[in-house]
């Protein structure tokens, strides 16, 4: 049976090097995009440099190639702090004003310590604004402590229970964490709505991230589960790409393609 076709992204994290090096700008992603054929590019709060300019000429930019652009941020959903509640809510703005259809975001700590009526009250505006702009917040499984486990994930979209709040799966985090990410994804599978992608490797180190298809994980069978759900819910390369990024995404479209899935 054919794969169900979606959006295969890439990301400005592959081309972290060179845009802090100045030798790429971030106007010349879209470009770059098209060109490797991916679906279309996450882009990230802490890589703007000029975010009044640059932001709504991404948007123009990725519009014009007809790509889709995703949002990622590093500000929990749950923060007892005020200034951190605040820059989510535009966070929130900036994705919507980019024409993403989501916000990835972390978790954060659980409410506690006498901050839980500002914290709930918090997640709850921020995903009240959401709602209003049409976009969706994708909770990621963070790759240190808190968030980081299934039921610290699990225990979040229990108490926040809106359809407009869900999961971003991010595979190498859940192994990184001690997980079984196969596991993982098939209990979490009626929330995704975004994931993360990227292979592991065992090494005598540790466990190594490498690009899809080049570590040890089970491809096939994740790509299955994502397909089980019938939703075609967008999937992004998320690992580094050195000094040659379009060689990292190029390698990850190689591994997807022998698991039968081409960018939608």
């Amino acid at each position: 049976m054919p794969r169900l076709s979606r959006p295969v992204l890439g990301c400005l994290v592959q081309f972290s090097e060179l845009l802090g090096s100045g030798s790429l700008s971030i106007a010349e992603i879209p470009a770059i995009a098209r060109r490797l054929a991916v679906s279309g590019i996450e882009y990230r709060e802490v890589y703007w440099k000029d975010k009044d300019a640059e932001l709504p000429d991404a948007r123009e930019r990725m519009r014009v190639a007809g790509l889709l652009p995703t949002y990622a941020t590093f500000t929990p959903l749950l923060s007892a702090d005020p200034v951190e509640r605040e820059r989510l809510l535009g966070d929130i703005r900036d994705a919507h004003a980019l024409g993403s259809p989501l916000l990835r975001v972390f978790r954060g700590h659980w409410p506690f310590g006498g901050d839980e009526a500002a914290m709930w009250r918090g997640g709850r505006e921020a995903i009240a604004l959401a709602d209003s702009l049409g976009v969706q917040l994708a909770m990621e499984n963070f790759a240190r402590s808190p968030g980081n486990h299934r039921h610290e994930i699990e225990a979040a979209l229990h108490f926040i229970d809106r359809p407009s709040v869900g999961v971003n799966l991010d595979t190498a985090n859940y192994v990184v964490n001690g997980e079984d990410v196969v596991e993982n994804t098939r209990a979490l599978l009626p929330r995704i709505i975004y994931a993360h992608l990227k292979d592991t490797r065992t090494t005598d180190s540790g466990v190594q991230v490498v690009p899809v298809g080049d570590g040890e994980l089970d491809w096939t069978t994740i790509l299955d589960l994502f397909d089980s759900t019938g939703r075609a819910f967008p999937v992004t390369f998320e690992y580094g790409g050195g000094d040659d990024p379009e060689r990292a995404i190029a390698r990850g479209l190689e591994g997807l393609a022998r698991c039968g899935l081409e960018p939608g």
